[in-house]
């Protein structure tokens, strides 16, 4: 969390040392019991999270298995499924980005890349196994059975698709679906940190496990899903860079938490040169650079001050 000075240089009027910046006091997590309401499924990475006593990040509480925020991320990541999904085939029968070449054990070097195919594994059973369960619910016609026929519909993606089209129009649905286990397949590394409750069955090289998977648990994996996608493509965003020692011109908010603002997608936006993490305040280049020299006059003024002290 940033800093919080003791004082503001917006007024002759202060208290306090300017080299002993203090910390915002978090709010106390609610008690959940008292409330009645259910925490949300992303869990310390709920977007609405609360700060506990001890620092800790809790998750939101409302009525459903995630928070407003999330639900609305697991909206926009859905229709970005298929088109990720393609992406990484064109990406399958090239070198990985750090030059590594992918070797099985005693054999041959693979001519696939072995970590997009995983993911594609992993995006084509996700979601089919939810499109299962929406289905139910909702009266639909189940996924087919997979055919090797060499239509259209033999094909993982035509799955992939065709789940998202049931999923992406039924998202409350989705998100209302009580626990039931589901099937996934972890690595034998994984398995041993699955849980002694998880009922599996251990194949050669990965372990069918079935957790009790709910409708919160569809949000949590298809942002996932979209992560791991874009991290192979190299579409995942980069840490903006912080602006350190100015704080926020909010005079309701003034920590230390400036950082650059990203530029927007549509040319037409105003392009930002600052942003606040914790209010969200905006200043263009102009106002930033106006607003470090304010506060560096008022920084050198104080210390003369207390150099004179």
């Amino acid at each position: 969390m940033a800093a919080r000075w003791e004082y503001s240089f917006r007024s002759p009027d202060f208290n306090g040392d300017s080299r002993k910046p203090s910390r915002r006091a978090p709010e106390p997590a609610p008690d959940v019991a008292a409330i009645g309401e259910t925490p949300c499924t992303q869990g310390p990475y709920c977007a609405s999270w609360i700060a506990a006593a001890d620092g800790t990040r809790q998750p939101a509480l409302g009525p459903r298995a995630l928070c407003d925020a999330d639900r609305g991320r697991v909206e926009a990541a859905i229709p970005e499924l298929p088109r990720l999904y393609v992406a990484l085939h064109g990406e399958l029968g090239r070198q990985s980005a750090d030059g590594a070449a992918v070797r099985s054990p005693f054999g041959p070097r693979l001519g696939l890349r072995g970590d997009v195919d995983a993911v594609m594994r992993l995006y084509a059973e996700v979601l089919v196994s939810w499109h299962e369960r929406v289905a139910m619910v909702d009266r639909l016609a189940p996924p087919p059975p997979p055919r090797e026929d060499g239509s259209p519909s033999a094909r993982p993606g035509w799955y992939v698709a065709r789940a998202v089209d049931v999923i992406a129009p039924r998202l409350n649905v989705l998100i209302a679906l009580p626990p039931e286990p589901m099937r996934r397949a972890v690595s034998l590394r994984d398995l041993l940190i699955v849980g002694d409750d998880t009922a599996r069955v251990v194949h050669d090289a990965y372990a069918a496990t079935l957790p009790e998977l709910h409708g919160g648990h569809a949000g949590v994996e298809i942002l996932r899903l979209r992560r791991l996608a874009q991290r192979i493509l190299g579409e995942t965003r980069e840490r903006p860079v912080e602006l350190l020692g100015v704080p926020c011109r909010d005079p309701d908010c003034d920590m230390l938490a400036l950082r650059r603002a990203e530029l927007p997608s549509d040319p037409a936006e105003p392009a930002w040169w600052s942003e606040c993490r914790e209010c969200g305040d905006r200043m263009d280049e102009e106002e930033y650079r106006d607003w470090t020299r304010r506060y560096a006059r008022w920084a050198q003024g104080r210390a003369g001050e207390i150099d004179a002290s």
